[in-house]
């Protein structure tokens, strides 16, 4: 489960829900589509219709550096498994097109322009305490002098004394002798104690980055943690199969059938290049609050795909395991949210479907959650309090979105919308 403290509330891995009990009392167990008149549904403006973007031949195109970083993100390094303390973030995680994301903030954006970043992985947790960070981040370039070039002009703006509104402001450069070739800086802030290094890989097409910082100042364990990151990520994205540059826009949409089957935006409602997406298991966990649990529960359930337009759709192995996941989502969610309450007006009496609602410190939110044949769906909205605006208030939404996400279901399983 993985929640955006901001304006909105992302689920993901693990959901939003209460515990055991409250899914006794809201769960509607009959047949799926037993008695449900689809037409009286208020599904609101949203499309009701699958769409089998390979059968219309719809292709990536301008989308398709989005997808391929989508597909990137099954061989980005999870910070958890360097160190299993590192498990708190997730929501700000995820694909940035022609840029490398929120990592830098001041005037190192404008050095790599010249390069022509085609997309970027960023993948970021720290400890409960705060105290210590890592962030690994894969850009990837049109070619390997590209890449070589934004490495060693990025790292020079870093550790220029000339430079100017860079993030952390100049750094010192420094040698790390296990790792040949990269390009790294430390930085120090006698304020907090905190010591930090960045280090810059170029690999082929790529330039692997990591930051990692400790507040007590332990230069040790920045350094050993960045190699040990940067090592593995070498390893992975070596196994990448990554798309010619080319042939980026002509990558296909949805090839398992399963982001048809989300709820989808409209056109008034903001999306991320990762809010649009489909990622196998590894993918989806950089965005999952509990990425360790949550690796262990889709290899049970065999999980392999999960989508996210709009609501969340997990597809598993059968009927039975979509089932499992959903009963340690609520088990996991309890823990989380514990205030939350069943709430039957959201739940609409649909097969399989169990909602909650409450508020939390940040706001009120509304979580769902769907079981229909091996897939298991989430839907879930969130208003901030003191909120007015209707764009940044989900939870308007919620019910149309549950009533779309079951409509879309059936209609999938009548148009006989299968695998490739």
């Amino acid at each position: 489960m993985a929640v955006a403290a901001a304006t909105s509330l992302t689920v993901a891995g693990c959901s939003t829900d209460d515990g055991g009990a409250a899914a006794a009392d809201t769960t509607t167990t009959a047949a799926a589509g037993d008695g449900i008149d689809l037409a009286a549904l208020d599904t609101g403006a949203y499309n009701t219709e699958p769409k089998d973007f390979v059968e219309q031949g719809q292709r990536a195109e301008d989308f398709g550096p989005a997808v391929e970083g989508q597909r990137l993100a099954e061989f980005v390094v999870h910070p958890h498994t360097i160190d299993p303390a590192l498990t708190v973030g997730g929501p700000n995680n995820g694909v940035f097109v022609g840029g490398f994301g929120p990592i830098f903030t001041g005037t190192e954006r404008q050095v790599v322009e010249p390069f022509s970043m085609i997309h970027a992985f960023d993948s970021s947790r720290s400890t409960a305490d705060e105290s210590r960070t890592l962030g690994i981040g894969v850009w990837r370039f049109p070619t390997d002098d590209d890449a070589a070039g934004a490495a060693q002009a990025l790292h020079q703006a870093i550790v220029s004394p000339s430079g100017e509104d860079l993030t952390s402001g100049p750094e010192t450069p420094v040698s790390v002798p296990q790792l040949p070739g990269t390009l790294a800086s430390t930085y120090t802030w006698p304020e907090t104690g905190t010591t930090s290094l960045n280090t810059l890989t170029p690999r082929g097409m790529f330039v692997i980055y990591t930051y990692t910082s400790d507040r007590s100042g332990e230069s040790a364990w920045v350094t050993d943690t960045a190699v040990r990151a940067v090592q593995q990520q070498i390893e992975l994205l070596d196994r990448f199969p990554a798309t010619p540059t080319d042939e980026i826009g002509a990558l296909p949409v949805d090839l398992d059938k399963v982001l048809a089957r989300t709820v989808g935006f409209l056109d008034n409602e903001y999306a991320r290049n990762s809010d649009t997406a489909i990622y196998g298991p590894d993918g989806w966990l950089h965005f999952d609050s509990h990425p360790a649990v949550t690796e262990e529960l889709f290899e049970r359930t065999g999980t392999d795909r999960i989508a996210k337009a709009n609501s969340n759709v997990y597809r598993t192995a059968g009927a039975a395991d979509a089932d499992d996941l959903k009963a340690a989502f609520i088990e996991m969610n309890g823990d989380t949210y514990p205030d939350l309450v069943p709430d039957t007006t959201l739940a609409q009496n649909l097969p399989g479907t169990t909602c909650w609602s409450g508020d939390t410190a940040q706001g009120r939110i509304g979580v769902c959650l769907m079981t229909y044949g091996r897939y298991m769906a989430e839907v879930s909205g969130f208003r901030a309090i003191a909120n007015t605006d209707p764009d940044n208030d989900t939870l308007r939404t919620i019910a149309q979105r549950v009533a779309t996400q079951y409509t879309k279901f059936v209609r999938a399983d009548e148009m006989g919308l299968g695998e490739n």
